[in-house]
């Protein structure tokens, strides 16, 4: 594979990675960008499988086209959407495993 063709496999890539997230992101999304999404990674795959692309090369693409979309790196963007949390890995359940009238205390005249 030559050069010009890795070229142009790797500018299409982008081009369609920057369409792709033009049209939603992986949190808000319809069909279409699941279409898409799915094309895209059939065309990087397909890139690899003739080897004239590697894993490295179409990350490189989709953080050059996610910047220059949102204007952030995709690791910066998930950790400013993350949902904040009280660092809990889990709810505790244990609190519902009494009664809910065991659980209601009566409020105390102070």
């Amino acid at each position: 594979m030559t050069k010009d063709a890795k070229y142009r496999l790797l500018s299409k890539l982008e081009s369609m990675a920057r369409e792709l997230y033009q049209h939603g992101d992986s949190i808000s999304h319809d069909e279409s960008w699941e279409q898409r999404r799915s094309f895209l990674w059939g065309f990087a795959d397909a890139g690899k499988t003739v080897e004239a692309i590697t894993s490295q090369d179409v990350q490189n693409v989709i953080d050059r086209a996610h910047r220059e979309v949102f204007g952030e790196d995709r690791e910066d963007r998930i950790r400013r959407l993350k949902p904040v949390s009280d660092n809990q890995e889990q709810p505790d359940w244990d609190v519902f495993d009494s009664p809910t009238y065991e659980r209601k205390k009566p409020l105390k005249n102070s």
